[in-house]
């Protein structure tokens, strides 16, 4: 195969000291171009080559601070690198990573960052190994890309490339499953998203499995992810195939591995269970990444499901769905009046929130129109209730039809819940 060499200058260097005889011999050789992408910088290049994993990057242990120290070893990936890229896999005799709290996962895995109390991946996780906190790297946005070939082993399990937020002074340390591909599956490109608590992102998990094309156990696709702060975007060989509205805003790590009872299914008989990645990069856009909200405009956020409260496409009828945050069409703000309900004035139109027989509209309202009065009913810090003035209900999403719905649900229902973020300020 084929490889980047990311250290061809200071080999060139290197080459400058020889004898005038082995100068003029290596000067014939051209080295590889750096991986590029137009209008972007490389911010991080994995390429996978020699016949080691280098562990100033990398840490291959798979969340051992959940672990005794005893068990350790348990934690610790099997992988070879050879040929410009690295084969994690699963072996037959490997024992589950962590038994007491995970049941029968076993996990490969190689990792950009470790830190003590990292991924509570249940709420019952307890940190046992307290350890040196590792940081290979992390990244805060980027066009994020990996080129692999995935397991044919078939049977229960999967492979993975996902990130984790860093800031580990709390639980809410946001998710993204870049590739989270069942091995049952191949052919569907499964991508995840949930924020743990993140009052910044999801409060609901995100979650397709795409068709792609090819045939991804006998041969490399690339797979990309672009990070911008208003949402993710996913690329298989270039092609869009997936849009989230709503991203972290926090430092995340990378997480590399395969993995057998984790959700996926019984494993079968078939080992070592194999997939092999070419590379892994990190591209940052040379404009920037804005993070500036609208001190006025906010976008309407459920508890239950992904989307957005919005008015496209502008027919008298309110929707609810996974919508740009910086469409207008998404953007309120909320107006006190005079009996202390509020009103929810859209910003594309300038026209108001209002209930007919049942129905979510917008429209022109007069001042005594209470169908267009809503009762902010808090839950909690974050999440409220909308009940309306003229009737007995309160919006949701329960059914999740493409419109927000009105009627009598429980105040414990999430998709009644719902929160007003800030919008971006564009």
């Amino acid at each position: 195969m084929k490889r980047t060499q990311l250290t061809w200058v200071a080999a060139a260097m290197a080459v400058a000291l020889l004898s005038s005889t082995a100068a003029s011999a290596q000067a014939t050789e051209t080295p590889p171009d750096v991986p590029s992408k137009p209008g972007y910088t490389l911010d991080f290049a994995e390429e996978f080559n020699g016949t080691s994993l280098d562990t100033e990057r990398w840490y291959p242990y798979y969340l051992p601070h959940w672990v005794e120290p005893e068990n350790m070893s348990d934690t610790a990936a099997r992988y070879t690198v050879s040929d410009g890229t690295i084969k994690l896999r699963v072996e037959e005799d490997q024992p589950p990573w962590n038994p007491d709290q995970d049941g029968t996962v076993v996990s490969s895995a190689i990792q950009t960052f470790n830190a003590p109390d990292w991924h509570k991946f249940n709420g019952s996780a307890v940190n046992r190994n307290d350890q040196t906190n590792f940081n290979g790297y992390t990244t805060k946005y980027g066009y994020v890309e990996t080129r692999a070939k995935l397991s044919n082993a078939g049977g229960g399990g999967h492979q993975a490339v996902w990130l984790v937020g860093t800031d580990t002074s709390t639980t809410a340390q946001p998710e993204i499953d870049f590739i989270e591909t069942f091995f049952s599956t191949p052919d569907k490109w499964r991508i995840a998203a949930y924020g743990w608590g993140d009052p910044d992102f999801l409060s609901s998990w995100a979650m397709e499995e795409v068709p792609v094309s090819g045939t991804p156990t006998e041969e490399f696709h690339v797979y990309g992810m672009d990070w911008t702060p208003w949402g993710l975007k996913f690329y298989y060989d270039g092609e869009l195939v997936k849009t989230i509205n709503d991203a972290p805003n926090q430092p995340m790590g990378f997480v590399v591995n395969i993995y057998t009872g984790a959700g996926s299914g019984a494993p079968n008989d078939v080992w070592p269970k194999q997939w092999e990645v070419d590379y892994l990069r990190v591209f940052k856009d040379q404009g920037g990444y804005s993070e500036d909200l609208s001190s006025t405009w906010k976008v309407l956020a459920n508890r239950h499901l992904p989307g957005y409260l919005n008015i496209e496409p502008n027919d008298g009828v309110v929707r609810f769905g996974d919508v740009p945050m910086s469409y207008w069409s998404a953007h309120w703000v909320p107006e006190t009046i005079a009996s202390g309900d509020i009103r929810l004035r859209n910003r594309w139109t300038n026209e108001f929130l209002y209930l007919d027989d049942d129905t979510a509209k917008h429209g022109t309202v007069s001042s005594t129109q209470t169908s267009a009065d809503w009762q902010r009913t808090e839950i909690n810090s974050t999440w409220f209730r909308l009940n309306n003035r003229a009737a007995d209900g309160a919006i949701h999403v329960e059914n999740n039809t493409g419109y927000p719905e009105f009627g009598l649900v429980p105040s414990n229902w999430w998709s009644s819940h719902w929160t007003l973020k800030p919008a971006p300020a564009a």
